[in-house]
């Protein structure tokens, strides 16, 4: 019996000295950062299908409009402040409604958009930059974070690319590391929003670590290529409580549908000119 008090004493004083070292490891993290030290980009080249960004007047712009407005401010409870944005699969457009987003919500409120995809990373073609450090260079190579984050010429937002990608950049999205980071982002941006981009839910192991410490997830859902029984498994890795909703992305509707009363409030939109042709 002595023993076994011994054995749970040294243990407890084990996990003590643990989180001792855990939490003076996140206050250094987060007493570090300066802001000012953050280097700014320019977005050149910004692909045509991110529309929030060329054209913030369309009808899709105003579709991210509406989100945003939903997510800012909710029926019930605070708004969600780290939003993920996932898909089943590769190909449905996850990537680019994470992005749209961005933007959009950059219009009104400080955005840090995030890659923490580190397996496909694409945001150096669809934004038109380059740089030399990302998420990968302060989760693997500990550099100071405010080095890693980007300010980039489009009001209010800012950019954490993935960085330079490596075999083993993907496991370290699982380590303590990216607690602090979550911690570090939410004591010293108080008044940002956090968008991630991560992999594919059914394809990349990631996104369902990733999903429990985020306030809520949006999943992207493709017009004629999703299927109903994976994104049925998907939403159930993920935990469906933690859905915000998902976005139907890629519709395409016919000719008729536009005479159907679904589509009413279109016809008058453009008639009254509330959105550009």
């Amino acid at each position: 019996m002595a023993k076994l008090t011994r054995i749970i004493e040294e243990y407890e004083k084990e996990k003590a000295l643990k989180e001792t070292e855990f939490q003076f490891q996140k206050e250094e993290f987060q007493s570090n950062l300066r802001k000012e030290l953050i280097p700014e980009i320019k977005l050149h080249n910004v692909a045509p299908q991110i529309v929030t960004f060329h054209n913030p007047d369309d009808i899709v712009s105003e579709n991210f409009k509406i989100l945003r407005s939903q997510i800012l401010h909710p029926r019930a409870g605070i708004p969600s402040r780290f939003i993920l944005v996932t898909s089943s699969v590769p190909q449905e457009g996850k990537t680019y409604i994470a992005i749209n987003l961005a933007f959009s919500f950059a219009k009104t409120v400080p955005t840090l958009l995030l890659e923490f995809d580190l397996r496909c990373p694409s945001f150096h073609e669809v934004l038109g930059f380059k740089c030399n450090f990302g998420l990968s260079s302060y989760l693997i190579e500990n550099l100071e974070l405010e080095k890693c984050i980007y300010k980039t010429n489009y009001k209010n937002l800012y950019i954490m690319p993935a960085g330079k990608t490596s075999l083993d950049g993907k496991d370290y999205l699982l380590s303590e590391k990216v607690l602090i980071l979550l911690d570090s982002l939410r004591n010293n941006f108080s008044d940002f929003f956090f968008i991630f981009d991560s992999p594919p839910v059914l394809v990349a192991s990631e996104s369902i670590a990733l999903s429990r410490l985020v306030d809520s997830v949006i999943f992207v859902v493709k017009y004629g290529f999703s299927d109903k029984e994976v994104l049925s498994e998907a939403l159930d890795k993920i935990g469906r409580s933690k859905v915000l909703g998902t976005v139907f992305n890629g519709f395409r509707p016919s000719f008729f549908s536009f005479f159907s009363p679904k589509f009413k409030y279109l016809r008058y939109a453009y008639r009254y000119k509330y959105y550009k042709k």
